[in-house]
C-alpha cells in the first residue's frame, strides 16, 4: 500500500492506526463512524489479529492496515480496516481492498468485512466503494465495502459527542480555526473525564497535535479555554500540562510568522534602500560629467534626497546652466535655503 508522509518520519496511517490501536478508541470509532456494525457485531469483543505475514512475489507488507476478529451472529469473522493515505482518490482501490480483503480469508479462513478509511483527498472527490463487474447474465461479481472519508464529512455532530475518537478524528475534517480550538480542548477534556489509559490518552494528543497545529491567536484561545475548564473541573486539572505543547507550538508559529514577516519587510526595504543608491549614484555622475569637479560638493546633499526628490533633480540637471543653479536646487530640496 502506497503510504503517504505527512511529517519527518510520520504517514497519515502511522498516526490513525495509533488511535485504533487502542481497543476502547476502536469500539468508540466503529461506533461514530460504523453505526451498523453494532448491531452485527459484539463491539466488546474484538480481537487484533496479526496479518503481518509475507506476501506473494514482490508485494509489500500491508503495514496500515488494522485486521480484528469478532463475533459476527454467533460465528467468528473478520473486519479489515484498511487505511488509504493518499492525497488523491483512485478508481483502483475498491478492486485492491477486496483483493487484500480476500487473501486476509484465504490465510485466516474467516469472512472479511473490508473498510477502506480515507484520511486525505480532496473534499469534492467522490469516494470509491463500489465494485459491480457484469458478464451479461452469465455472471455477476458485487462488492460494496462502507468507506468512511473524513474529508468529505461535517465535522459538528462529532464535535458535539463526547466521543474521544470521534473527537480527535474530527482533525481530519474541513473544521473552522474555532473549530479546531474546540476539537483540541474536547479531545482533551473528555480524555480526562473517561480517564482513558495513558497508552489511549496519547494517542488521541499525538494525533491532533499534528493534525492541529495552532496559530498565535488560537494557542491564547486554548490556553484560556483550558485554564477555565481546569479550575472548574477537579479532574481537568491536568489539562494545562496535557494543552502546553499546542500552547508553545501556536507560539513558537507566531514567533516564525513574524520573523517571516520582517524577513519580507526588509528584503523589500533593502531593495527599496538599493534602488534609491543606485540613482542617487547616477545622478552624481550625471553632475560630474555636466560640471567637473562639482561632485564633491554634491554629494552631501544628494544622499539627503528621498527617492521621488532624486528623479526631480534628475530631470531638472537637464536645463540647469552653471554650478551655482545646481547647488542652489540641491539646497533648496534639502530645505537649506
Amino acid at each position: 500500500m502506497r503510504r503517504e508522509r505527512s511529517g519527518e518520519g510520520v504517514t497519515h496511517d502511522d498516526l490513525i492506526k495509533g488511535l485504533l490501536l487502542c481497543p476502547r478508541l476502536l469500539r468508540e470509532f466503529c461506533r461514530a463512524f460504523l453505526p451498523e456494525l453494532g448491531g452485527l457485531v459484539e463491539l466488546d469483543g474484538l480481537q487484533y489479529v496479526d496479518k503481518e505475514h509475507p506476501r506473494a512475489g514482490s508485494t509489500p507488507r500491508r503495514t496500515g492496515d488494522i485486521l480484528v476478529k469478532a463475533k459476527w451472529r454467533g460465528s467468528e469473522a473478520a473486519m479489515l480496516m484498511h487505511i488509504e493515505g493518499q492525497s488523491r482518490v483512485q478508481s483502483c482501490m475498491t478492486e485492491r481492498l477486496v483483493e487484500y480483503a480476500m487473501r486476509d480469508a484465504l490465510r485466516y479462513r474467516l469472512p472479511v468485512l473490508p473498510v477502506l478509511l480515507l484520511t486525505a483527498g480532496q473534499p469534492a472527490e467522490k469516494p470509491p466503494g463500489i465494485l459491480d463487474w457484469r458478464f451479461g447474465t452469465l455472471a455477476r461479481i458485487h462488492a460494496k465495502c462502507p468507506v468512511v472519508a473524513f474529508r468529505q464529512m461535517r465535522p459538528e455532530r462529532y464535535l458535539r459527542s463526547r466521543n474521544v475518537a470521534a473527537l480527535a478524528l474530527t482533525s481530519l475534517m474541513p473544521l473552522t480555526p474555532s473549530q479546531q480550538v474546540h476539537a483540541i480542548v474536547q479531545t482533551l477534556a473528555e480524555s480526562l473525564r473517561q480517564r482513558l489509559a495513558p497508552d489511549e490518552l496519547e494517542a488521541a494528543t499525538a494525533f491532533v497535535t499534528h493534525y492541529l497545529p495552532l496559530g498565535p491567536q488560537q494557542a491564547l484561545q486554548v490556553e484560556a479555554a483550558v485554564r477555565k475548564l481546569s479550575e472548574t473541573e477537579p479532574e481537568l486539572a491536568a489539562m494545562p500540562r496535557l494543552v502546553n505543547p499546542f500552547v508553545q507550538i501556536g507560539r513558537i508559529h507566531g514567533r516564525e510568522e513574524g520573523r517571516e514577516e520582517g524577513r519580507e519587510e526588509g528584503r523589500e526595504e533593502g531593495v527599496l534602500e538599493g534602488r534609491l543608491r543606485g540613482s542617487r549614484e547616477m545622478s552624481l555622475r550625471l553632475v560630474e560629467r555636466k560640471f567637473p569637479g562639482l561632485g564633491k560638493r554634491v554629494s552631501p546633499l544628494l544622499v539627503r534626497l528621498g527617492s521621488d526628490e532624486v528623479i526631480a533633480f534628475g530631470e531638472a540637471l537637464l536645463f540647469m546652466n552653471s554650478p551655482l543653479e545646481c547647488l542652489a536646487w540641491l539646497r533648496r530640496a534639502c530645505g537649506d535655503s
